[in-house]
Order: C-alpha cells, then sequence, then structure tokens
C-alpha cells in the first residue's frame, strides 16, 4: 500500500455490517483487518450516532482477547469509540471486531423508513465491505444509493452488499436505502373457521379436505425449517463434514463477529471443536 509507512497501521479491509432491529434500532458490526507499523495497543472510531452495548474482542488468529472499550461524547455531538488492547508489535496482524446498537441512521421519508450513512477514510484502505440486513415485514424501496453489488433474498431477511477496493485517503461513501415500514401482518382466522371449513369440505367431499390438511402441514414444517436456529444450521452443514469458520459466515450471510461468538457458545456447550488452519478455523462436529 503506497505511503503505508506514514501511519501508525495499515488496514488491510474494514467492514460494516447493519442489521435493522426494528424502525429505531441497529445492530453495527465493525470489522478491522489491520497490520501494525508500531507497536499499537489502542484504536479509535468515530461516529455521530448513539453507541450504546457496545463490545469487542481482538481476533490474533491464534486467540482471541477481549478489547476495552470506552465511549465518550466530544465536541459537536460525535462520540468517540476508545478501544485499548494488548500491543500489537510491528508487522504483527490482527481483526478488530466491534458490535454495538445505534440508531438515528433511520428516518422518515415520505411516509416509508430510509436508511442513511456516511463515511470517509483518512488512510488507505485495501477493501471497504458495507452489508445492510433488512429483516422480514419490510419492503425494500427507492432510492438505493450506489446500486449494491449483491442483493440476497430468503424467507427471514433481505441483504444488500457494497464492495469498493484501493480506497485512498480523502474517500467518503455515502448510502441511502428506502424500504418500507413494517407490515402488520393479518390475525389468523378464529378457529370456528376452520371448524365450519371442515364440516363443508366433509360434505363436499373428504378427500379434499384431507388433501388440504395435509397441505397445510407440509406448509408448516418448511416454515419451521426455515426458521432454525443459527445452531441448528451450523450442525446440519458440519454433519456433512468440516466446514472453514469464514465459509460459515458466508453460508449464513452473517458477520464474521456473529458466527465466532455462535461458535464459542457451541465450543463451551461440547458440540463442535476448532482447529487453526491459517488464519482461521475449521470446525469439526463432536461425536
Amino acid at each position: 500500500m503506497v505511503g503505508a509507512e506514514e501511519y501508525d497501521y495499515e488496514i488491510n479491509a474494514y467492514a460494516v455490517y447493519f442489521e435493522v432491529v426494528d424502525q429505531n434500532n441497529i445492530r453495527e458490526t465493525i470489522e478491522i483487518d489491520l497490520t501494525s507499523n508500531t507497536n499499537l495497543s489502542g484504536y479509535v472510531i468515530y461516529t455521530a450516532y448513539p453507541v450504546e452495548n457496545a463490545s469487542a474482542v481482538l481476533d490474533l488468529g491464534n486467540r482471541v482477547e477481549k478489547i476495552n472499550v470506552t465511549v465518550r461524547e466530544i465536541l459537536g455531538g460525535t462520540n468517540a469509540i476508545y478501544l485499548t488492547f494488548p500491543t500489537l508489535n510491528p508487522g504483527q496482524s490482527a481483526r478488530i471486531e466491534l458490535t454495538f446498537i445505534t440508531r438515528g441512521m433511520i428516518s422518515e421519508n415520505g411516509g416509508n423508513e430510509q436508511f442513511t450513512y456516511y463515511i470517509k477514510f483518512s488512510q488507505p484502505v485495501g477493501v471497504f465491505h458495507m452489508q445492510l440486513l433488512v429483516p422480514r415485514g419490510y419492503a425494500i424501496l427507492s432510492p438505493i444509493i450506489p446500486s449494491p453489488d449483491r442483493v440476497e433474498s430468503s424467507t427471514d431477511r433481505l441483504l444488500l452488499e457494497w464492495k469498493r477496493s484501493n480506497v485512498r485517503p480523502g474517500d467518503e461513501f455515502y448510502f441511502i436505502v428506502g424500504f418500507s415500514g413494517e407490515i402488520t401482518v393479518p390475525k389468523p382466522p378464529s378457529p370456528w373457521l376452520y371448524v365450519g371449513l371442515f364440516i363443508i369440505g366433509f360434505l363436499l367431499g373428504g378427500g379434499s379436505v384431507y388433501g388440504y390438511i395435509l397441505y397445510r402441514e407440509r406448509k408448516r414444517e418448511e416454515e419451521l425449517t426455515h426458521l432454525r436456529s443459527d445452531e441448528e444450521k451450523i450442525l446440519a452443514m458440519l454433519r456433512e463434514g468440516p466446514v472453514l469458520q469464514s465459509e460459515l459466515a458466508e453460508k449464513l450471510g452473517v458477520s464474521k463477529a456473529k458466527v465466532s461468538m455462535i461458535l464459542r457458545e457451541m465450543e463451551e456447550k461440547g458440540l463442535i471443536t476448532r482447529t487453526k488452519e491459517g488464519r482461521t478455523y475449521r470446525v469439526f462436529l463432536r461425536e
């Protein structure tokens, strides 16, 4: 990276993941892959939005260390997130994973909602990655600025993703995504309605009612399958053989920080084991 020696560290990759929790709150996760050029024991992130329930870890490849997080409001209402961690030596690489709850990025626009995010870099970045997760019950609307590099839809969420390479000092990015407010799901009909339908169906033809019941049960089983927990999905993948931790994040469509947290909990429960492989882990199902 040209001119990297001018900085205390090189930013190899900078990723921001936003998960819309509700119409007010967003779960934000920041992952920073860096290489130190000096003895580095701290990092500061500035944000114009509130920061609540912040937690962070430092992934050193062979171990994970907890990061001390302090949030302070500075001049102009900006929040500074101070991260303090064990000293990195010159040439040592690590990944910072910070997660917190924020709000204020979603505003009303013409009766609908609009997500807005702005970021500006003060030094070179190898790869910048931004991801927005909108949960089930919302619909994406215009505007979407800039056009996403990837859009992926499933039964429980919609994912939009942007990537930029070789970011230069002073480069800034502005993201706008419109979406509808939460869609109200109609209340299920009264059970008496189903009783009436059953009686009518029975009179008209028992076979058609039986087929209808089978169809409803099959649909319900499919919905339950889609609602399996992340742990169940991971276990299902591991039954087919060991998987790299980085691949699990891609297959689940969630951040690496979230996958790391889930795997730590599963390891504590005795469900899996992990072995170091390069800069990631290979995950095995414990027999």
